[in-house]
């Protein structure tokens, strides 16, 4: 059921980006949304599509009625940025102004060295490390010092 949800959803939010906003505009776009909630706890690939969604529809209702599905993708984009950076792409990144996955592993970086909270530091690697595949030097760089930070706390502790 779930995934039949997010296959619809998915084919609607594809339409509005060839030019058809018909699909996310309906009613039974948002009926699927309340659909998806009462399907049990949302995951983040469930999110991002409602995000998505809502993104949608603010693009494609005349700016005086889009407010609402504004703050709701923003609302959304956020605390899924806060999960994970990576889970909002580039442009909706920078649409809201949100950090790109490198800055805000610098941000934990400089975090870890503030409060030595592991996790953090542990964030950070797992965001570089991501970037660098992605084939990002300046991740790679910020990488090296993050596992350089990660092994000196390991000969700290021995």
């Amino acid at each position: 059921m779930k995934e039949r949800i997010l296959a619809d959803l998915d084919a609607r939010i594809a339409r509005h980006a060839n030019g058809d906003p018909s699909g996310v505009l309906d009613e039974q776009a948002l009926a699927l949304v309340t659909e998806l909630t009462r399907s049990g706890e949302p995951d983040a690939g469930s999110l991002v599509r409602v995000a998505a969604l809502h993104l949608c529809r603010y693009e494609a209702l005349p700016r005086e009625h889009g407010g609402a599905d504004l703050r709701l993708a923003q609302a959304l984009y956020t605390n899924l940025h806060t999960v994970d950076p990576r889970l909002v792409p580039p442009k909706v990144r920078e649409f809201f102004g949100l950090a790109s996955p490198h800055d805000s592993g610098v941000a934990l970086m400089r975090e870890y060295e503030r409060t030595g909270r592991l996790d953090d530091l542990d964030r950070a690697i797992s965001l570089f490390r991501q970037e660098v595949l992605e084939h990002r030097t300046e991740s790679l760089h910020s990488l090296r010092k993050a596992l350089k930070l990660r092994s000196e706390l390991g000969r700290s502790t021995h």
